[in-house]
């Protein structure tokens, strides 16, 4: 929590400098730009978007964190929570953060967007953001070159962006392969654990999740996720969880990399043309 405040408070001075340059925020009525929708709510009830501002960046294993705060005024019903979206122009790939209560300082609404360390290098523009009272109503911003394709918004009273320099020119879009899944013992008691193996690839930002689920002739269901132990991707199926017999047969795999790309296989796909299975006896 002290690591939060610090940041925010970093923010603080700054969002307040960024409200001088912005429309300046008011409860009473205000008179959006010109060509601008306006948000069908009592103007003095409304909540309103002050500020925005990026700080820091870090890295955290596969993820690239970015830290965002936004200052926006509650209104009469209160903040449910704050939508804000950057975007890279180049590519149109987007990156979203949802504040909520938690994420609130010192009347400042701050945390972390979060991409692949393997995101294309470009600069990420402010493109929107969505306020949401305790009711339901929503006050939306975009930028004003956007207006036209985005009906009912105002537009954005300041901008904000920040910038990807990892050196990485080309958009990962490949999900891992599946090659192989094994189970082992292939035949057992109830109540015993089971060692599942499988063996994932992927060719550029790594494989991030590997998920199997199997089933028996009842439908009964056996779920876990699996973790690479320097080899292969290997999972316990726990005593708990093989209390019912049958002939339990793959299901579905679902493979995720780093960059969100997934592929789900399910059962006599490529790789299970023999239907790796196991017995609970």
């Amino acid at each position: 929590m002290k690591g939060k405040v610090k940041n925010a408070a970093r923010f603080l001075l700054f969002l307040s400098g960024l409200l001088l340059c912005a429309n300046r925020v008011e409860a009473a009525e205000t008179v959006p730009p010109e060509n601008t929708a306006v948000v069908q709510a009592p103007a003095a009830a409304q909540m309103q978007m002050g500020a925005v501002a990026v700080g820091e960046t870090a890295v955290e294993g596969s993820r690239l964190k970015v830290y965002v705060a936004v200052q926006a005024l509650p209104g009469s019903a209160g903040i449910d929570h704050v939508n804000i979206q950057f975007r890279n122009p180049a590519n149109d790939r987007s990156v979203t953060k949802i504040l909520r209560d938690r994420d609130l300082v010192n009347g400042i609404y701050a945390g972390w967007l979060e991409l692949g360390i393997y995101e294309p290098e470009g600069v990420f523009v402010l493109d929107k953001v969505i306020l949401q009272d305790k009711e339901g109503a929503y006050v939306r911003y975009c930028r004003a070159e956007d207006l036209d394709d985005n009906r009912g918004y105002l537009a954005l009273p300041v901008t904000a962006a920040f910038g990807i320099g990892n050196g990485v020119n080309v958009l990962d879009e490949t999900p891992p392969v599946l090659g192989a899944v094994a189970v082992t013992p292939s035949q057992t008691a109830k109540e015993t654990e089971l060692t599942v193996y499988a063996a994932v690839a992927d060719d550029f930002s790594g494989v991030d999740t590997v998920s199997i689920r199997f089933e028996n002739e009842n439908g009964k269901a056996i779920s876990l996720e699996l973790d690479w132990n320097g080899e292969l991707y290997t999972g316990k199926i726990k005593k708990s969880q093989t209390k019912e017999a049958g002939s339990y047969r793959v299901k579905r795999v679902t493979v995720t990399d780093n960059m969100g790309n997934s592929k789900v296989y399910r059962g006599g796909d490529g790789p299970f043309a023999a239907d790796p299975s196991f017995v609970i006896k």
